[in-house]
């Protein structure tokens, strides 16, 4: 029986020292590769892409509520005419636009592009002839990978919705030509690989400031092509992390040592 644990051990201590020495390395380089074509689809510039690519997107809500022709530019909406109607007056049509010398920045592009940097420069920083010695020091690169890509994606998944009142004093609205009434807003984001556009109206029902909305998306193609790159990325991490810690648990484990003392069962 003795015999065997030692083999078993020696067959794992082998095991470890390859996939420290040969995997970990090939799926950094796998994972590189991955977030790099993900960063060339961002519109910014990006890890040597020039980014600033431009699309021409229109967004409608039926019936004739809401109709958006948007110009997205990177992460800015350069040009937009924006029309919808506004319920307290059902036949009034208000009016409003974007222009290039005010454009409306749709942060969470930006956000998700500088996580996605950092996830690279954690890969770049790792020499391709450096010899890993223990799991912690994998699972701490794995770690901070995840990280930034976990928050990447989130950055376009899940928005941060603004508070009504921090929408209607934010830079952006200021920037419409005509400007809204007080009881107007509009918003902009992503979610997931939609552009999604908001109408608001404001309404003081009782003494209780309340609001009606209005949205119309449309799907972006980059954004669906960025989210299936960061998805792969994320998955193939998680499987070289899970992996790597079958052998946290063995924390005597070193490159080198062949000793079955090295286990503790």
């Amino acid at each position: 029986m003795a015999d065997c644990e030692k083999e078993e051990a020696l067959n794992l201590q082998v095991e470890f020292e390859w996939v420290l020495h040969e995997e970990v390395h090939s799926v950094l380089k796998q994972l590189h590769v991955i977030l790099v074509e993900c960063a060339h689809r961002f519109p910014v510039p990006l890890y040597g892409n020039e980014g600033k690519k431009q699309d021409k997107f229109v967004l409608t809500a039926a019936p004739e509520q809401l109709k958006c022709i948007v110009t997205l530019t990177g992460d800015s909406i350069t040009h937009a005419d924006i029309n919808f109607k506004v319920q307290r007056q059902q036949q009034q049509i208000q009016r409003t636009s974007i222009t290039q010398d005010y454009p409306w920045k749709i942060q969470q592009v930006q956000d998700a592009a500088n996580h996605l940097q950092q996830a690279i420069n954690h890969i770049d920083n790792v020499d391709s002839a450096y010899h890993f010695k223990t799991s912690d020091e994998v699972l701490h690169i794995l770690g901070n990978i995840l990280g930034a890509l976990q928050r990447g994606r989130t950055s376009l998944v899940v928005p941060r919705k603004k508070p009504i009142d921090e929408l209607m004093k934010s830079r952006n609205m200021k920037a419409l030509s005509p400007n809204l009434p007080e009881d107007l807003a509009i918003s902009f984001y992503i979610q997931s690989h939609k552009l999604i556009f908001v109408a608001y109206q404001l309404t003081n029902f009782q003494g209780t400031m309340k609001f009606d909305s209005c949205q119309a998306e449309c799907s972006v193609p980059w954004l669906n092509e960025v989210l299936v790159l960061f998805t792969v990325a994320l998955q193939l991490c998680q499987q070289l992390k899970d992996k790597i810690s079958v052998f946290s648990q063995y924390k005597d484990f070193t490159v080198g040592s062949r000793s079955p003392s090295a286990l503790s069962y």
